[in-house]
């Protein structure tokens, strides 16, 4: 047999599998999405970064298709936040973001979905609607940066 060709053959098979092996040790391509009471319950000082989704709603999932999976927003929320992602469905939900207050000491409710918070302690930044991946990286680092 040639041995070029045979050399290209245990290329294309040992190559991409030696890449997927080590290539998530140099760079994490995913959100590494916890619960908001996991995040509360770590003891960091990095703020929280949460994308409030309600079930069947299409923005929502255009965002987590489409923005989430963007390998420089994945680094950087990973790195620099403790990224949560929590879903409700509609009324049947407990809500879990009960320990945060508004500016009349009411507990915290949405008026739209997606939301994207951020929470540092018990203060907090909400905005609604769509985020592309470009306008959540410079909203992001912006904040990390204070």
């Amino acid at each position: 047999m040639n041995k070029p060709f045979v050399f290209i053959v245990i290329s294309l098979l040992f190559f991409p599998s030696l890449y997927a092996a080590i290539s998530p040790s140099f760079y994490h391509s995913e959100v590494q999405w916890k619960s908001y009471e996991q995040a509360k319950a770590l003891d960091t000082n990095k703020p929280i970064f949460v994308f409030a989704k309600m079930r069947f709603c299409t923005t929502c999932a255009a965002m987590e298709k489409k923005v989430f999976t963007e390998p420089k927003l994945a680094k950087l929320l990973n790195e620099q936040f403790i990224p949560v992602k929590e879903t409700t469905n509609f009324m049947l939900s407990r809500f879990v973001f009960d320990d945060l207050k508004d500016d009349e000491g009411n507990v915290l409710s949405f008026n739209g979905f997606p939301a994207v918070m951020v929470v540092n302690g018990n203060q907090y930044s909400l905005s609604y609607g769509f985020k592309s991946a470009d306008q959540l990286i410079e909203a992001l680092t912006n904040t990390a940066s204070n």
